[in-house]
């Protein structure tokens, strides 16, 4: 029987061009380039569906792995899942995560309980007109049962975090749908309340609720999606981009059949104030503590993946706030997730996606975080 064996490696970009760290890990043999299958990277930048600072970092860790591999960018898309998100306010550090995953014929000793797989797949095209309906909620789910089946796991309850990266609306997108009589959800390419950002992100991550059995398919209906916020996933982390045609998945499970020194667990923060959301991913994930990690529980830590998106109201526990008003409201809620995250991790290299209005990713309020730690003291 071979064993899966997923690691992590987590470097700075100092730039969407800077792959100066990847490069070295890649070359320095710790690393074996043909075993990587995801790089999932935060980049600056506006974060909107025309953040060519994302599509530039895209660009460049593709290329960079490529000539690590001996191929061309154009092979690295079926092999490796790559996507960048875009904006890194406050604290967060762009950085690029670099996950590999091979197989092995035996279990290492001293493991103790179930370990970090990870599984990928991707969907088929998804039309302008999909993008926040139905048909883009039976794509992703159809692409997120095969990573299931990628990362050999079959009880959704050991999935602990889907990121999906998928297409959004553009000019051209729109004006291709109305070339083939096709009306597409919103003529909104932001990700406001209208935005296509968040009808694409919604759709997806209704899509991995579907395929884990959090969410009945038959009440997923268009005009309950970005409206019925009682259907949600809790270990959904979605996101989108003007420059992408199909939904990259990539799912991150625990099995009692990996060989990996990991471990994954998630949480989900009440609100835009709650540390305790982090805390239970880090405990979920391994570690035990009662306030907060030690510095020796902060050194078993790998990374931290997290959506914060906008609530619905302007009152937090009782006071009125603004971040509703602000005119970059999108990059406040990833500023204040990345500042909640590091302020129990310590580690400012952390994976912190958002700024939607509402959405289907965790309950109204709250957000879902996922850690992963080594399963032993490094």
């Amino acid at each position: 029987m071979a064993y899966l064996k997923a690691a992590m490696h987590v470097v700075p970009m100092l730039a969407p061009s800077d792959t100066a760290s990847l490069r070295e890990l890649l070359a320095s043999g710790s690393v074996d380039p043909a075993t990587v299958v995801a790089l999932i990277a935060k980049s600056e930048g506006s974060g909107l569906h025309n953040d060519f600072g994302r599509v530039f970092a895209d660009v460049s860790l593709r290329t960079a792995l490529a000539e690590a591999r001996g191929c061309t960018p154009d092979d690295i898309g079926e092999e490796v899942t790559v996507a960048v998100s875009g904006g890194a306010p406050g604290v967060i550090s762009p950085h690029v995560t670099v996950i590999t995953q091979e197989e092995v014929e035996t279990l290492p000793p001293g493991l103790p309980g179930v370990g970090l797989v990870v599984g990928r797949s991707h969907t088929s095209e998804i039309l302008p007109e999909d993008i926040g309906r139905g048909a883009q909620v039976d794509k992703v789910a159809e692409a997120v049962r095969a990573a299931m089946a990628d990362a050999r796991v079959t009880d959704p309850g050991d999935v602990h975090m889907v990121l999906v990266k998928g297409p959004a609306l553009s000019t051209r997108a729109v004006a291709d749908a109305a070339a083939r009589g096709q009306s597409v959800v919103t003529q909104d390419f932001g990700i406001g309340p209208m935005g296509s950002m968040c009808w694409s992100n919604d759709a997806a991550a209704l899509g991995v609720g579907v395929a884990l059995g959090e969410i009945d398919a038959t009440k997923v209906t268009d005009d309950r999606i970005r409206h019925d916020w009682t259907l949600y996933s809790a270990v959904a982390a979605t996101s989108s981009g003007g420059e992408k045609r199909v939904g990259d998945v990539l799912l991150l499970a625990n099995s009692p059949d990996s060989a990996s020194e990991l471990r994954v667990g998630h949480g989900i923060t009440s609100d835009l104030a709650d540390t305790g959301g982090v805390k239970a991913a880090l405990r979920g994930s391994g570690l035990d503590f009662d306030c907060c990690p030690s510095e020796e529980d902060r050194r078993r830590v790998v990374q931290v993946f997290a959506k914060f998106v906008l609530p619905g109201t302007d009152v937090l526990r009782g006071r009125h706030i603004t971040v509703l008003d602000d005119h970059e409201a999108h990059h406040v809620a990833k500023a204040v997730g990345g500042a909640l995250v590091v302020s129990v991790t310590g580690e400012p290299m952390s994976f912190i996606s958002g700024g939607e209005r509402n959405s289907h990713m965790g309950p109204p309020g709250g957000n879902p975080v996922a850690a992963v730690v080594r399963r032993v003291q490094p």
